[in-house]
């Protein structure tokens, strides 16, 4: 009763409690990152605090502003380019190694089986 019982809280609620905790870390990651966020306000302005609010109606003033909001918007797009960036593969990285973890929990019970098969036929490894 005792092994039947392992089996199917291995192969029931433990992977299920186990994808739950996959899914929680994927969302933490993603929240981390907070790629979609970034993607729309991608050409926002970056820390932007008074470019353009001088009150400096004369043509050098209007100029000076455009070109710092245009110095703020491109410094703001690639410190949010690259955050995308690393964030995507952080969280592709991190979805690759969650599902091989979730294929191997449905396989290491049999682990035990194979190895007595294997010992049972006389196979010895390589570096052996």
């Amino acid at each position: 009763m005792f092994l039947v019982g392992l089996v199917s809280w291995w192969y029931g609620k433990g992977w299920l409690t186990h994808l739950h905790k996959v899914g929680d870390r994927l969302l933490g990651t993603l929240d981390f990152f907070s790629v979609g966020q970034l993607a729309s306000t991608l050409f926002a302005p970056f820390r932007q605090i008074s470019a353009g609010t001088s009150g400096d109606a004369s043509l050098g003033g209007k100029v000076r502003a455009l070109f710092d909001q245009l110095l703020s918007r491109a410094i703001g797009a690639l410190i949010r380019g690259t955050t995308i960036l690393i964030g995507s593969i952080a969280i592709v990285l991190q979805a690759l190694y969650d599902g091989i973890v979730l294929v191997l929990w449905w396989l290491v019970p049999l682990f035990p089986i194979v190895g007595f098969i294997l010992m049972a036929i006389g196979w010895v490894p390589t570096w052996q």
